[in-house]
Order: structure tokens, then C-alpha cells, then sequence
């Protein structure tokens, strides 16, 4: 995928490379590797510096800041979807949750950028730590195999609810969909459930339920009400969703603790208060409940099954923090947008090349030791050791090979997931679903 010959060719295709020179796309793609490894920018006058140092080439940064066009970013951009097409992925583990085909976790992320890049990527506006230029990365993988599923970088301004929209028809009978309420919709779940897919959602903070065939709504209020008297803090009922095209659906409800219910308030005070609203005895209560809604029925997982798999979400939110602070993809300095946007997928492609190497070692090692390997440790020295993975990519088999025993000889070292007290992870959310199946 990232031999001389196969770059060439993507390449030309591209229309980047026209005719012959000394300076060649895989030159150009390998430089850029190099620059989206650095933690710290890398100037044109450093790109030109390890290209001189790698490949004995003397190019002047002027002549260097030329190749970056809209050629470039095409075939940059040819590059990645040819290394998201041909993923090699397989079930991490099969036990776990075979009842689905796949479950696909998404989410966005979020960064500003300089204001000369306006043009190309619009942010919000400038006010509430907004900025006129900002991007967004939508990022879609599967939580039973680590393949991606998607990876997009759009406009801010395109929010998380036209995604879903946008989106929905890519998803396929068996799969699990676990996202936030940012691409919350009735009327996608119900396409979901039309495609006999699954999912699993928080309850819009909007939407109304109704018991079956009842006109008037449920109150919150009662609800809490009712299960303080009867010394419960969690229930489930078979409701029917929305006010118009009811959809039923099974909710499951539970008591939060007291500090995050003052939280709730706080936050929906302050927000009613600056449009002139009085907060709802109802919403009040509402506050006091995490809600959740399924399509999933509960032979197959059972309430508190469900509240533990909606957990994984946290994996994606983990995984943007990596990016951030590790890679840095937020945090590229001043530059002009093809310049900037070649950088960005360079690093995606990079970060995608890391996931899959860090994904199989992960199944190996879980398979031998039954231990999982820690995302951020491995992130971290994948990028320490940008050589050996550049080897991997670069080099002939049995080299390659070579280097990628490397890569599973540093991970035995101290590269583990370690438990925390506050959050469920991976590992756990794995052993409770396996230990179920037996």
C-alpha cells in the first residue's frame, strides 16, 4: 500500500505527479509521515532538512511550500482512504457480544483554528471559546474489531444531528450503534430499527413518552416520585416515544447521585435564566433520572447490561484525547490551508496505521495473556519510535517483520491498561459480557 510504485501510481492518478522529477510523491508522502510523528511543528526549513538527510535530496522551502496545492490534497487524501479500505481487522474476541455484527461507535471532535483558515473551515463565531475558523473530525469504529468506519474532517458548523442524517443509510441488519445525544433523532433511531439494526441512546431532553396507548404523557415528577416510595433506583418500561410518531421503545431509567443532580440544575438555571425561563417542577425531576432508551429486547441484554455497554462510549472520547495530546492534531501552527490540511491527514493516515498495529498486537496479546494493552502507552511509543513503524511501512518483508516484532517485544514492556476506580474500561466491559456468555 505505501510502496514507491503504489504512491507513484495514486499519485499520477491525483494529477500530483505530472511529469518526471527527483522529487517524488513517495519523497513527499514519507516527509510528510515524518512531519505528522514530530510533537512539536516542524518547519518547512526541517522538512527540507530531512529530506536532504534521508534522501539526498536539496530542495529550497520555497520550492517545497510549491508542492503543497489542491493536488496534493487530493492524493493525500487517496492515500488514507486507501489505508481505511484495507484495514485488516478481525473480532477481538469472539465471545464477546456475538448476538451483534457489529457495534459502531461514533463521535466528533472539535478544534479551532487560525483565522487566515476561515475560508476554507468555518467555525461558530467567535464568542464562548468559539472561533470564525474551526474544523471537526467525525470518527466511526467498531468496538468488536477496531476497524474504522469512518473518518471525516468537515466544517465545524456542521453539527453531530446532519451527520447522523446524512449517515444513516451506511448502517447495515446487526449493527449496534452507541452514540451521544449530539446525534440524537426519533426519527433516525426508527430508520435504525426499520433496518433491523440496534442501538442504544440517552432520551432526548425534548421528547415525550407515553405509556402504550395513553394520551397523556409520563411526568417525571411521578415517575421519581414513585420510585422513592417503592425504594428503587433503577427501573424499565415499555414506553412509546415522541408525540407524533410514536415510536416504542424499551426505557430504562436510574436515580443519579446527588452532586450530579445539582450539577443538572445548575447548568439548566443559568441556561433558562439568560432567556428569561422558570425551570419545570417536571424538568426539575427529570434532572434526577438518567434516561436511556433501546430497541434492544431483554432476553438478549438485560437493563444493567445495557447501562454497562452505553459505557463504551467513553473509549472514543479517550481515543480524541490521544490524538490531542500525543499527536497533536489540534495544535498545528499558522500555515496556509494546503499546507495545513496535507499535515492533518498525514497525521490521520499515521494515527490509522498506529491503530491497526496497536489493534492486532492487542488481540495477540489478549489471546496469550489475557491482558489488554494500554491505547495512550502504545500511541506514545509508536510515535516514539516513528523509525520502526516507518520500517514496517517501507521496508521488504523480512525486515519488516523484523521491526514489527520489535514493535510486540516493546509493548510486553509495562504497556498494560491499568483498572481505575472511577471509570469502567475496556477490559472489565469485556470480562462481564464473557463471563455472561459462559
Amino acid at each position: 500500500m505505501f510502496s514507491e510504485k503504489e504512491i507513484q501510481k495514486k499519485a499520477g492518478s491525483c494529477g500530483f505527479y505530472k511529469r518526471h522529477s527527483d522529487f517524488t510523491p513517495s519523497m513527499f508522502f514519507d516527509m510528510l509521515l515524518y512531519c505528522a510523528s514530530q510533537t512539536e511543528p516542524c518547519t518547512l526549513e526541517q522538512s527540507c532538512t530531512w529530506l536532504s538527510t534521508t534522501y539526498g535530496l536539496n530542495i529550497r522551502k520555497q520550492s517545497l511550500d510549491g508542492r503543497f496545492n489542491s493536488d496534493a490534497i487530493t492524493f493525500l487524501k487517496e492515500v488514507l482512504k486507501d489505508a481505511l479500505e484495507k484495514q485488516l481487522s478481525t473480532i477481538f474476541e469472539t465471545r464477546f457480544l456475538p448476538e451483534f455484527k457489529r457495534i459502531r461507535i461514533k463521535d466528533g471532535t472539535r478544534f479551532n483554528l487560525s483565522a487566515n483558515l476561515y475560508k476554507y473551515y468555518k467555525g461558530s463565531g467567535g464568542s464562548s471559546g468559539t472561533s470564525n475558523s474551526a474544523l471537526c473530525i467525525q470518527f466511526e469504529y467498531d468496538g468488536l474489531s477496531g476497524k474504522i468506519l469512518a473518518l471525516e474532517i468537515t466544517d465545524a458548523t456542521k453539527n453531530d444531528n446532519t451527520d447522523a442524517k446524512e449517515t444513516v443509510s451506511q448502517v447495515d441488519m446487526g449493527d449496534l450503534i452507541i452514540r451521544d445525544l449530539g446525534y440524537y433523532s426519533l426519527p433516525i433511531l426508527s430508520k435504525f430499527d426499520a433496518a433491523k439494526a440496534f442501538f442504544i441512546s440517552r432520551l432526548g431532553a425534548n421528547t415525550k413518552i407515553y405509556e402504550p396507548g395513553q394520551e397523556d404523557e409520563i411526568s417525571f415528577k411521578e415517575l421519581y416520585n414513585n420510585m422513592v416510595r417503592k425504594g428503587k433506583t433503577s427501573i424499565e418500561m415499555e414506553v412509546h416515544a415522541g408525540k407524533k410518531d410514536r415510536m416504542p421503545v424499551r426505557l430504562i431509567v436510574s436515580i443519579v447521585p446527588e452532586d450530579i443532580y445539582q450539577k443538572r440544575i445548575r447548568k439548566a438555571e443559568k441556561s433558562n435564566k439568560e432567556r428569561g425561563y422558570n425551570t419545570s417542577e417536571d424538568y426539575k425531576a427529570r434532572c434526577r433520572l438518567n434516561l436511556f432508551i433501546t430497541n434492544i429486547k431483554p432476553d438478549v441484554l438485560s437493563a444493567d447490561d445495557v447501562l454497562v455497554l452505553y459505557k463504551l462510549r467513553w473509549q472514543i472520547e479517550l481515543m480524541f484525547k490521544n490524538w490531542k495530546s500525543i499527536f497533536k492534531i489540534d495544535k498545528i501552527q499558522k500555515m496556509k490551508y494546503e499546507r495545513f490540511t496535507c499535515i492533518l491527514v498525514a497525521k490521520l493516515t499515521l494515527i490509522v496505521i498506529n491503530l491497526q498495529i496497536i489493534w492486532n498486537v492487542k488481540k495477540f496479546y489478549f489471546e496469550k495473556k489475557k491482558k489488554i494493552l494500554s491505547m495512550f502507552k502504545c500511541f506514545k511509543t509508536l510515535l516514539r519510535e516513528f523509525k520502526i513503524v516507518y520500517g514496517i511501512l517501507k521496508k521488504k518483508r523480512d525486515e519488516s517483520e523484523k521491526n514489527l516484532q520489535e514493535i510486540v517485544k516493546l509493548f510486553s514492556q509495562n504497556h498494560w491498561k491499568e483498572k481505575r476506580k472511577d471509570r469502567m474500561n475496556y477490559e472489565d466491559i469485556l470480562d462481564l459480557f464473557i463471563c455472561n456468555s459462559i
